[in-house]
């Protein structure tokens, strides 16, 4: 009898080490706050196994649209979650965060030494600098509005998404750019945290590819006290009810 129970304890927990993983495309901005969801909903679900895909929007959503075999999409716009709906290839999606826009100049001081945190940042630079290609990623596209209303001279470097944008700067490659506010607590040097009133707004929304149970208890789950804290403290506004 003991030993039956024994073999059947080990079926039990080779089922769960062995269970297929949920599939998770997401966009580079969103990547580490995702981990940290994931890891907080394995403290109450222990059999949930994940595996997480990140890229720009843009590429996330061609390779679904491709048959990628993906159980949760979460992206950094608001259209190609819907446009999945609307093709039949997800079950259903949902707003779970508002992303913010930072110019980051770490480098940067004005004339008196001191950095720079309010819009005269954006205002004034006049030197090259770095926002995600708009065709793959909302928030180059975001920065492209700001680009276009201050029609300057400067040169522009298109990176794949902001994670890029924000190696790009880290490593001295170029002076400033456009990043999320969810790629760091604190921005050292000058910084400008965009008004959300002066682009079209990063509205994320999830999409939920499939029928698999912990994908959808996962789906739910952003609607929760927990996750929406972890989302808000890690730089995101919580969307409009």
């Amino acid at each position: 009898m003991v030993a039956r129970l024994a073999c059947l304890i080990a079926v039990f927990v080779s089922s769960i080490a062995l269970a297929k993983p949920v599939t998770i495309a997401v966009a580079a901005n969103f990547k580490q706050t995702l981990e940290l969801l994931a890891e907080d909903f394995k403290t109450q679900h222990t059999e949930f196994n994940y595996r997480i895909s990140s890229a720009s929007t843009g590429i996330l959503y061609n390779q679904i649209s491709h048959g990628a075999p993906f159980d949760l999409f979460f992206s950094a716009d608001d259209i190609r979650p819907k446009q999945l709906v609307e093709e039949g290839k997800a079950r259903q999606q949902m707003a779970y965060a508002y992303g913010q826009l930072v110019f980051w100049a770490p480098s940067f001081l004005n004339k008196n030494g001191d950095k720079v945190t309010d819009s005269s940042l954006w205002d004034n630079w006049e030197q090259m600098y770095a926002y995600a290609n708009p065709t793959l990623a909302p928030y180059g596209l975001a920065a492209e509005q700001l680009a276009k209303q201050k029609n300057n001279d400067a040169k522009i470097v298109l990176a794949n998404n902001v994670s890029q944008v924000f190696q790009f700067i880290s490593t001295g490659n170029v002076a400033a750019g456009f990043v999320a506010r969810s790629i760091q607590t604190d921005f050292n040097g000058s910084y400008w945290l965009v008004p959300q009133d002066l682009h079209k707004g990063v509205a994320q929304h999830v999409a939920l590819l499939s029928d698999e149970s912990q994908a959808i208890e996962f789906y739910n789950y952003l609607l929760s006290e927990n996750a929406q804290t972890i989302i808000t403290e890690n730089g995101y506004l919580l969307p409009k009810i």
